[in-house]
């Protein structure tokens, strides 16, 4: 699940160093994976706009998810289905370019 975080300079006095500060503090405490992230200007503040998932939650769900494949027996997926095919490397396997249309 997504979450949302926000920052106010103006809670910080307007001061920039201030609010990196509480912002390192957030993102070492918490150790969200961030998905987006914004700027704006309220007048003559910044506003810092996180969306995240928590990443204490992402562990659990990884941990039941480990649980219950070893319960079931179940393997996880290991392809995609729109998986890109690599091109040989060998340098006996010379890479030709794709064609040009």
């Amino acid at each position: 699940m997504y979450r949302y975080k926000g920052f106010d300079s103006a809670l910080c006095g307007g001061n920039i160093a201030a609010l990196e500060a509480v912002v390192n503090a957030w993102m070492e405490g918490e150790r969200p994976r961030i998905r987006q992230m914004s700027q704006s200007v309220r007048g003559q503040h910044i506003i810092l706009s996180f969306v995240y998932e928590d990443s204490r939650e992402l562990e659990q769900r990884v941990a039941l998810q480990n649980q219950s494949t070893t319960i079931t027996g179940a393997f996880p997926r290991l392809f995609d289905d729109d998986a890109v095919e690599d091109r040989p490397t060998s340098p006996s396997i010379p890479a030709t370019p794709p064609p040009m249309h």
